[in-house]
């Protein structure tokens, strides 16, 4: 039972591969699309689910491939004032360049530049895709961001969270009047 789950844990990211062996030199165009299924493959994700196009424009060359990637679409994360899930629109641009070499040089490793093996027939791009997703997104990430709906976000959450800041006020107001009169030692 446990092959079977991880055989099909391993299709969903499947769909993110690309075979490049055999590619005739030039341009190529793939077209994925990222739904809730890919997420969920992600442990520990901000992001819960959501559903993006992404384009990829594969040029390929000799002894190197250019990939550019266009993603678009919109993600459901979790409000940071009401922890509410919500979903914001999102759109990345990137450019990976894949050199094929039998020789890798340790100062060679790049976050932008991959190397593969001649040997080599595919590349999965699931966690590249994953990654530039996840560094698309604002820092914070509220209801009214990037034309969501501030309605949405949960009034009996912001409520509660306006008296914690009130009650802190008032325990900051009342302070000891024995360090009044030390202050005023200091003003003497």
């Amino acid at each position: 039972m446990r092959d079977v789950f991880f055989e099909e844990v391993s299709k969903i990211l499947d769909r993110y591969t690309i075979q490049f062996k055999g590619l005739t030199t030039g341009q190529h165009i793939y077209n994925l699309d990222v739904d809730n299924d890919f997420f969920a493959e992600f442990e520990n994700s901000e992001i819960s689910g959501g559903h993006l196009e992404v384009e990829i424009v594969l040029e390929k060359h000799s002894n190197m491939m250019e990939l550019d990637f266009f993603i678009e679409g919109d993600v459901e994360v979790k409000c940071d004032r009401c922890l509410e899930p919500f979903e914001i629109p999102t759109e990345f641009e990137g450019k990976l360049v894949v050199r094929i070499s039998d020789s890798i040089e340790e100062g060679d490793q790049d976050d932008e530049i991959w190397f593969v093996n001649s040997n080599d027939y595919e590349l999965p791009l699931a966690q590249y895709i994953y990654e530039s997703i996840c560094l698309s997104l604002p820092i914070q990430r509220y209801h009214g961001i990037l034309d969501t709906s501030e309605e949405d976000c949960d009034k009996e959450m912001l409520s509660q969270l306006e008296k914690l800041s009130h009650h802190d006020d008032n325990t900051e107001a009342k302070t000891d009047s024995r360090w009044d009169k030390l202050k005023d030692i200091m003003k003497n």
